[in-house]
């Protein structure tokens, strides 16, 4: 019986980028013929749906980035005819609420399955606990129980990230109860913190990213009306902003100790790891005392030691781990993988690299939590490189050609042998 040619772990935003990516590249239906299958952990459809975008924020980029990777001429271009894709176009250089982008996302998986996909191409309740490399070269995704799920020529990792809070407690020495996921409030539960402004407590946010003050914006716009004067602390190891060119940000002057790097790309200046959009706007407020509300502090010190030990709650706003899916060979020795600051690393190609060096064959990942990273030792994330440049590399590489076929290599360097 001739296997699926690829196996998508996962089903969530960034998983959408190889259907897209092949709609792009015009083999949409050529790879979906050759068996594309997509395994997810969520327990039904709701959830899934739900698990796309959830947030109860806007964007910090344009509206365009979420529908520019989508070939209007392509069969997944029916969802930007879509009324979330309309709403987008019609926003397309503006900031645009993320439940907006997660029922665009919705419409085109719902394309992808009514126009494209087999019946059964789509596999939910299937959390893939661990991936086998068969002998023929193949690969086989197991459950926690052992059960064999798909067993497909290729595979790609798009399972995404989680953050580590029980470790930021335990760095911070504080009960792990009194941290909370970024997501959690971001997502608009707020109860926790509600509660602790009601009873006059104070919140620290840990880490100065996109998710640390957007997560303050929220709590401003939602509860602003209980916060006093320092309410909010965000402990921050280094600020970074973002602009559209070294003119640019000559003009306004980068923030002290900021490093400045050009993308060759698009000669925008920290385009990936400064602040951006409203994250940006918020951060300026508060290094220009506009807002009273939030104050700075630098990380490690003694004005962060005793911000964190008076807060009532943490929000943990520094970073993500990858959800990851072991690796092991037929006879049963794990893989071991290369990482790099919580994640899997992976090439230029997107190819999951082994901790001996070499891509492991016939895998790949793309999305949160397998950043590809730049020149300037920046993990390159974005739905709109997951979506274009990223899995375009990936979907080179699987286009099921008459020569495709398994990686059967006997010594292969990934192994260390």
């Amino acid at each position: 019986m001739t296997v699926p040619h690829c196996q998508v772990v996962g089903f969530g935003a960034a998983a959408l980028g190889i259907p897209l990516a092949a709609d792009r590249a015009g083999h949409l239906s050529r790879l979906a013929g050759a068996g594309l299958r997509f395994l997810d952990a969520a327990p039904d459809r709701e959830r899934l749906l739900r698990s796309r975008f959830p947030y109860a924020i806007h964007s910090n980029s344009r509206a365009g980035d979420f529908t520019d990777g989508v070939c209007p001429t392509g069969v997944l271009g029916r969802a930007l005819r879509m009324p979330a894709g309309r709403e987008l176009a019609l926003a397309v250089e503006q900031a645009v609420p993320l439940r907006l982008v997660g029922r665009f996302l919705n419409d085109i998986a719902d394309v992808l399955e009514q126009d494209v996909l087999s019946p059964t191409a789509v596999r939910l309740g299937a959390r893939v606990a661990e991936l086998r490399r068969n002998d023929d070269g193949t690969w086989t995704s197991l459950g926690a129980d052992g059960t064999e799920l798909t067993t497909s020529a290729h595979v790609v990792l798009a399972t995404g990230g989680w953050e580590d809070t029980d470790r930021t407690a335990r760095d911070l020495g504080v009960p792990p109860e009194r941290v909370v996921a970024s997501a959690e409030l971001l997502s608009g539960a707020l109860d926790r913190a509600s509660a602790v402004l009601r009873g006059g407590g104070r919140i620290v946010v840990v880490g100065a990213s996109h998710s640390g003050f957007a997560t303050v914006e929220l709590l401003l716009e939602r509860l602003g009306h209980r916060l006093t004067a320092g309410a909010i602390t965000v402990v921050h190891r280094s600020l970074s902003l973002s602009y559209d060119s070294m003119q640019r940000a000559r003009a306004e002057g980068p923030l002290t100790g900021q490093t400045l790097t050009v993308c060759p790309d698009t000669g925008k200046v920290n385009r990936f790891s400064g602040l951006r959009g409203r994250s940006r706007q918020m951060c300026e407020r508060v290094i220009g005392g506009v807002e009273p509300r939030v104050r700075l502090c630098a990380a490690g010190s003694a004005e962060a030691r005793r911000a964190t030990a008076d807060s009532a709650l943490l929000v943990h706003a520094s970073g993500y781990r990858t959800a990851d899916v072991p690796l092991r060979t037929a006879s049963g020795e794990w893989i071991p993988l290369r990482t790099r600051r919580g994640t899997t690393a992976v090439d230029d190609g997107c190819r999951v690299l082994s901790r001996h060096g070499g891509p492991v064959p016939g895998v790949y990942a793309l999305g949160l939590g397998y950043p590809r990273i730049g020149d300037d030792g920046v993990g390159r994330v974005g739905i709109n490189l997951f979506h274009g440049t990223d899995a375009d590399r990936i979907v080179r590489a699987l286009d099921p050609a008459p020569t495709s076929a398994p990686n059967d290599e006997r010594a292969p360097s990934w192994q260390g042998r």
